[in-house]
């Protein structure tokens, strides 16, 4: 039992020895190294973590890397990047048709006998471009008067359409072949039809015509005229 006049110092000593412990335990855990203990930081993102090598080379969406945003759509793939200047100058460019305003026109190697006549439709590419002829051209004859004379042209299969590339001053023909014999319901004692003086020419595919000299005489059998396509 404790003597009377020692029950105040006991709670005094107890207290001093406790704040003592706390204090030691204190230093001996948060001080460790000369280091000061400090509070935790409250509402701090700790930050990410470092990008790996491959992830930091890899391409990212909207870059050149044409990566494909849509991950849900596996079949669809991302767009290709403009081409360079080195790249689209060894690209083809693109040639387009031979234009009635590239052109120039004539008839050439007329033949006659036993009453057929024959002359190739010749076109020039008068231009500074190169362009391509396909097909079967149109042609209407006309008289002195400016006037359209019957023309019916029909096509022959020999020789059929075939791509033709004319480089500036090259040329490509359509044969043609009519008669100079009159048909039924034609005169026989005079030009079986009246005689051109030249012909609208309308090459493949255009609209616009050019004018030829025609001095190949009258076309019998009502202004019929065998072409073909045009060819080299």
């Amino acid at each position: 039992m404790i003597p009377h006049r020692f029950r105040s110092f006991v709670p005094r000593a107890l207290q001093a020895s406790g704040a003592l412990l706390i204090a030691g335990l204190m230093a001996g855990c948060g001080a460790q190294n000369g280091q000061a203990i400090t509070a935790p930081a409250h509402n701090v993102r700790p930050a990410p973590p470092a990008a790996s090598p491959a992830e930091q080379l890899a391409p990212q969406p909207g870059t050149d890397g044409n990566t494909n945003t849509n991950a849900g759509n596996a079949g669809s793939t991302g767009s290709r990047a403009t081409p360079t200047t080195a790249e689209a100058r060894h690209q083809p460019s693109k040639v387009e048709r031979c234009h009635t305003s590239m052109l120039a026109g004539s008839l050439q190697n007329s033949e006659a006998g036993a009453g057929q006549r024959y002359a190739q439709l010749v076109l020039q590419n008068t231009s500074k471009e190169t362009c391509i002829l396909y097909g079967y051209g149109g042609m209407q004859l006309v008289d002195g008067s400016g006037k359209p004379l019957p023309t019916t042209m029909e096509r022959t299969p020999n020789p059929g359409p075939n791509l033709i590339t004319l480089a500036p001053g090259r040329s490509a023909s359509a044969t043609l072949h009519w008669t100079a014999v009159p048909h039924e319901g034609e005169p026989t004692d005079g030009p079986c039809q009246p005689t051109p003086v030249s012909a609208q020419v309308i090459p493949p595919d255009e609209t616009d015509a050019l004018a030829v000299t025609w001095n190949l005489g009258p076309v019998c059998g009502f202004g019929a005229i065998n072409n073909s396509a045009y060819h080299q």
